[in-house]
């Protein structure tokens, strides 16, 4: 392997890392929803939610978005491979609409979260998300467990 052949695997694992952190520090954050299209292909598919192209993304973050409308994800750290990049984030939020079976609590949480995008070229492809339900509910004040359906942001 050549200095140019390492170049231009680093820029394409940097460029993957750039646009996975954009869904969580622009369309999330920063309410960007129109930069879903740049960042998610046509045939992305989110199996957690049967969520589907862009629009799916749009769709799962304006629920999540009335649920913690003053959300701020910052990534924490990244890590990638091949077409895989996984982000560790810091979420932070005040529940002000019902979220994954849970009434608003009105409460601020700060917790963490695991994106995992595959990509296919510069476009994600698929995704999962992963995050600690307990903690988060202690810290919104609930109490008892609802298991939401797999359609439930």
């Amino acid at each position: 392997m050549t200095h140019d052949d390492l170049t231009t695997i680093d820029v394409s694992t940097m460029t993957r890392k750039e646009r996975a952190a954009l869904l969580f520090e622009e369309i999330i954050t920063n309410h960007r929803l129109e930069l879903a299209d740049e960042i998610f292909a046509p045939d992305f598919y989110w199996p957690q939610f049967d969520l589907r192209g862009p629009d799916g993304v749009r769709s799962w973050v304006r629920a999540f978005l009335t649920a913690f409308p003053d959300m701020q994800d910052h990534v924490v750290h990244q890590v990638a491979e091949g077409d895989v990049v996984v982000s560790r984030l810091r979420c932070i939020g005040t529940q002000s609409g019902p979220f994954r079976g849970l009434p608003p609590s009105g409460r601020c949480a700060d917790f963490t979260a695991i994106g995992i995008d595959r990509f296919s070229g510069n476009k994600i492809v698929e995704r999962s998300a992963w995050f600690d339900m307990a903690d988060l509910m202690r810290q919104l004040g609930h109490e008892t467990l609802v298991v939401p359906s797999v359609d439930t942001p």
